[in-house]
Protein backbone atom coordinates (compact mmCIF):
# COMPACT_ATOMS: atom_id res chain seq x y z
CA UNK A 1 0.00 0.00 0.00
CA UNK A 2 1.36 3.00 -0.91
CA UNK A 3 0.61 5.72 1.55
CA UNK A 4 2.25 9.65 1.90
CA UNK A 5 1.25 11.29 4.55
CA UNK A 6 1.23 15.23 4.67
CA UNK A 7 2.41 15.44 0.94
CA UNK A 8 1.01 19.32 0.67
CA UNK A 9 3.74 20.20 3.32
CA UNK A 10 7.83 21.67 2.34
CA UNK A 11 9.29 18.17 2.70
CA UNK A 12 10.59 15.83 -0.02
CA UNK A 13 10.48 18.36 -2.99
CA UNK A 14 12.28 17.94 -6.28
CA UNK A 15 13.84 21.03 -7.79
CA UNK A 16 13.35 21.38 -11.31
CA UNK A 17 15.84 22.35 -13.78
CA UNK A 18 14.61 25.85 -13.76
CA UNK A 19 14.28 28.05 -11.02
CA UNK A 20 11.00 28.09 -8.35
CA UNK A 21 9.44 24.73 -9.83
CA UNK A 22 9.64 21.88 -8.12
CA UNK A 23 7.77 18.05 -8.27
CA UNK A 24 6.74 15.17 -5.46
CA UNK A 25 5.76 12.26 -7.06
CA UNK A 26 2.97 10.42 -5.11
CA UNK A 27 2.41 7.65 -7.61
CA UNK A 28 3.72 6.46 -10.40
CA UNK A 29 2.49 2.33 -12.36
CA UNK A 30 1.98 1.05 -15.35
CA UNK A 31 -1.42 3.08 -15.82
CA UNK A 32 -1.11 5.86 -13.61
CA UNK A 33 0.91 8.49 -12.42
CA UNK A 34 0.29 11.18 -9.35
CA UNK A 35 2.51 14.00 -9.80
CA UNK A 36 2.21 17.28 -7.78
CA UNK A 37 3.65 20.47 -9.01
CA UNK A 38 4.81 23.50 -7.60
CA UNK A 39 5.45 26.56 -9.18
CA UNK A 40 6.91 29.94 -7.46
CA UNK A 41 6.00 33.58 -8.11
CA UNK A 42 6.36 34.27 -11.46
CA UNK A 43 7.82 30.96 -12.09
CA UNK A 44 7.44 28.71 -15.39
CA UNK A 45 7.48 24.80 -16.78
CA UNK A 46 6.54 22.53 -20.06
CA UNK A 47 4.47 19.97 -19.32
CA UNK A 48 4.95 16.56 -20.70
CA UNK A 49 2.87 13.38 -21.20
CA UNK A 50 0.34 12.20 -22.70
CA UNK A 51 -2.71 13.55 -25.04
CA UNK A 52 -4.78 11.90 -22.27
CA UNK A 53 -2.79 13.36 -18.86
CA UNK A 54 -4.86 16.58 -16.83
CA UNK A 55 -3.60 19.06 -14.19
CA UNK A 56 -6.04 19.81 -11.28
CA UNK A 57 -4.87 23.69 -9.47
CA UNK A 58 -5.37 23.29 -5.98
CA UNK A 59 -4.25 26.55 -4.49
CA UNK A 60 -3.44 30.19 -6.39
CA UNK A 61 -2.87 30.49 -10.01
CA UNK A 62 -1.99 29.08 -13.15
CA UNK A 63 -1.01 30.76 -16.89
CA UNK A 64 -1.80 28.10 -19.52
CA UNK A 65 -2.78 30.82 -22.06
CA UNK A 66 -5.49 31.64 -20.01
CA UNK A 67 -5.47 32.65 -16.39
CA UNK A 68 -6.92 30.14 -14.72
CA UNK A 69 -7.71 29.93 -10.48
CA UNK A 70 -8.05 26.47 -7.79
CA UNK A 71 -10.41 23.67 -9.18
CA UNK A 72 -9.30 24.02 -13.10
CA UNK A 73 -9.27 21.08 -14.98
CA UNK A 74 -6.78 21.53 -17.84
CA UNK A 75 -4.82 18.96 -20.29
CA UNK A 76 -1.48 18.74 -19.53
CA UNK A 77 0.76 17.44 -22.58
CA UNK A 78 2.33 19.92 -24.27
CA UNK A 79 1.30 22.70 -22.35
CA UNK A 80 3.56 25.32 -21.25
CA UNK A 81 1.93 26.73 -17.78
CA UNK A 82 3.29 29.71 -15.44
CA UNK A 83 2.14 31.13 -12.26
CA UNK A 84 1.86 35.01 -11.28
CA UNK A 85 1.35 34.47 -7.48
CA UNK A 86 2.72 30.93 -6.73
CA UNK A 87 0.60 27.64 -7.17
CA UNK A 88 -0.24 24.43 -6.04
CA UNK A 89 -1.36 21.67 -8.98
CA UNK A 90 -1.89 18.05 -9.18
CA UNK A 91 -0.59 16.55 -12.58
CA UNK A 92 -2.52 13.24 -13.42
CA UNK A 93 -1.21 11.11 -16.02
CA UNK A 94 -3.20 7.91 -17.95
CA UNK A 95 -5.81 7.31 -19.37
CA UNK A 96 -10.02 8.16 -19.12
CA UNK A 97 -9.42 10.92 -16.71
CA UNK A 98 -12.75 13.19 -17.85
CA UNK A 99 -12.70 15.80 -19.66
CA UNK A 100 -11.07 20.03 -19.20
CA UNK A 101 -13.53 22.02 -16.70
CA UNK A 102 -13.24 25.38 -15.45
CA UNK A 103 -13.55 24.48 -12.01
CA UNK A 104 -14.54 20.90 -11.06
CA UNK A 105 -14.99 22.38 -7.21
CA UNK A 106 -18.26 24.36 -8.39
CA UNK A 107 -21.79 23.41 -7.09
CA UNK A 108 -22.90 21.58 -10.32
CA UNK A 109 -22.75 18.06 -10.93
CA UNK A 110 -22.75 16.58 -7.65
CA UNK A 111 -24.64 13.19 -6.75
CA UNK A 112 -25.46 12.35 -2.80
CA UNK A 113 -24.24 8.72 -2.30
CA UNK A 114 -25.27 8.07 1.37
CA UNK A 115 -26.33 10.59 3.88
CA UNK A 116 -24.34 13.54 3.76
CA UNK A 117 -21.46 12.63 1.76
CA UNK A 118 -21.22 13.71 -2.14
CA UNK A 119 -19.65 12.39 -5.49
CA UNK A 120 -18.89 14.39 -8.89
CA UNK A 121 -17.46 11.94 -11.78
CA UNK A 122 -15.13 13.70 -13.82
CA UNK A 123 -15.22 10.96 -16.43
CA UNK A 124 -18.76 10.63 -18.22
CA UNK A 125 -19.43 7.44 -17.07
CA UNK A 126 -22.53 5.25 -15.77
CA UNK A 127 -21.64 4.54 -12.45
CA UNK A 128 -22.94 1.37 -10.81
CA UNK A 129 -22.62 -0.01 -7.05
CA UNK A 130 -19.77 -2.89 -8.50
CA UNK A 131 -17.15 0.21 -8.10
CA UNK A 132 -15.64 -2.06 -10.60
CA UNK A 133 -14.58 0.34 -13.84
CA UNK A 134 -11.93 2.97 -14.46
CA UNK A 135 -13.40 6.22 -13.13
CA UNK A 136 -12.33 9.34 -11.30
CA UNK A 137 -13.63 11.97 -9.59
CA UNK A 138 -14.56 13.96 -6.31
CA UNK A 139 -16.30 12.65 -2.77
CA UNK A 140 -17.01 15.17 -0.23
CA UNK A 141 -18.21 14.35 3.10
CA UNK A 142 -20.16 16.74 5.57
CA UNK A 143 -19.43 16.77 8.71
CA UNK A 144 -20.35 13.65 10.71
CA UNK A 145 -21.20 11.73 7.84
CA UNK A 146 -20.17 8.48 7.33
CA UNK A 147 -19.64 6.47 3.95
CA UNK A 148 -20.79 2.73 4.63
CA UNK A 149 -18.74 -0.24 4.13
CA UNK A 150 -18.10 -1.32 0.92
CA UNK A 151 -15.94 -3.09 -1.55
CA UNK A 152 -13.45 -2.13 -4.49
CA UNK A 153 -12.96 -4.67 -7.16
CA UNK A 154 -10.16 -2.25 -8.33
CA UNK A 155 -7.22 -0.36 -6.95
CA UNK A 156 -8.58 2.29 -4.86
CA UNK A 157 -6.49 5.64 -5.17
CA UNK A 158 -6.79 9.10 -3.14
CA UNK A 159 -5.80 12.42 -2.17
CA UNK A 160 -7.41 13.94 0.66
CA UNK A 161 -7.95 18.01 -0.66
CA UNK A 162 -9.48 19.38 2.84
CA UNK A 163 -10.38 18.28 6.27
CA UNK A 164 -10.47 15.07 7.94
CA UNK A 165 -11.32 11.61 8.05
CA UNK A 166 -10.81 8.05 10.23
CA UNK A 167 -10.81 5.47 7.53
CA UNK A 168 -11.36 2.12 8.77
CA UNK A 169 -10.00 -1.21 5.94
CA UNK A 170 -11.29 -4.77 6.36
CA UNK A 171 -8.36 -6.94 5.48
CA UNK A 172 -9.14 -10.39 3.16
CA UNK A 173 -8.03 -12.39 6.58
CA UNK A 174 -10.60 -10.15 8.80
CA UNK A 175 -8.23 -8.28 10.21
CA UNK A 176 -8.98 -4.14 10.69
CA UNK A 177 -7.43 -1.12 10.95
CA UNK A 178 -8.39 2.50 11.45
CA UNK A 179 -6.28 5.32 9.78
CA UNK A 180 -6.89 9.20 10.34
CA UNK A 181 -6.54 10.81 6.83
CA UNK A 182 -6.32 14.71 6.61
CA UNK A 183 -5.38 17.37 4.07
CA UNK A 184 -2.33 16.02 2.07
CA UNK A 185 -2.44 12.51 2.17
CA UNK A 186 -1.99 10.08 -0.93
CA UNK A 187 -3.39 6.54 -0.27
CA UNK A 188 -3.46 3.65 -3.18
CA UNK A 189 -5.28 0.50 -1.45
CA UNK A 190 -4.39 -2.68 -3.47
CA UNK A 191 -7.23 -4.97 -4.48
CA UNK A 192 -8.75 -6.31 -2.50
CA UNK A 193 -10.02 -4.28 0.11
CA UNK A 194 -13.17 -3.14 1.82
CA UNK A 195 -13.30 -0.19 3.96
CA UNK A 196 -15.57 2.63 5.31
CA UNK A 197 -14.79 6.58 6.97
CA UNK A 198 -16.13 8.55 8.98
CA UNK A 199 -15.34 12.82 8.75
CA UNK A 200 -15.99 14.53 11.64
CA UNK A 201 -14.96 18.02 10.00
CA UNK A 202 -15.98 16.72 6.49
CA UNK A 203 -13.42 16.13 4.19
CA UNK A 204 -12.79 16.78 -0.53
CA UNK A 205 -11.02 13.89 -2.02
CA UNK A 206 -10.19 13.20 -5.29
CA UNK A 207 -10.34 9.39 -6.17
CA UNK A 208 -9.22 6.94 -8.78
CA UNK A 209 -10.57 3.93 -9.37
CA UNK A 210 -8.39 1.14 -11.11
CA UNK A 211 -9.51 -2.15 -12.46
CA UNK A 212 -6.99 -5.23 -11.62
CA UNK A 213 -6.21 -6.54 -14.69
Amino acid sequence: MTDHNAAFSPARWLPAPKPGVWTKELLRSDGDSFTLLRLGRGAGWELTGGADDRILVLEGDLDDGERRGRGAYRPASGVKVSSEGGCLALVLSGTRLGAPADDVFSPEGWQESSTGVWFRLLLDVTFDEGFDERVVGLSYFEPGSTAPRHPHRTAHRFLFLDGEADDELVFPDGTRQVFQRRRGDFVDYPHPVEHQSFSRTGCLILFLHEPVR
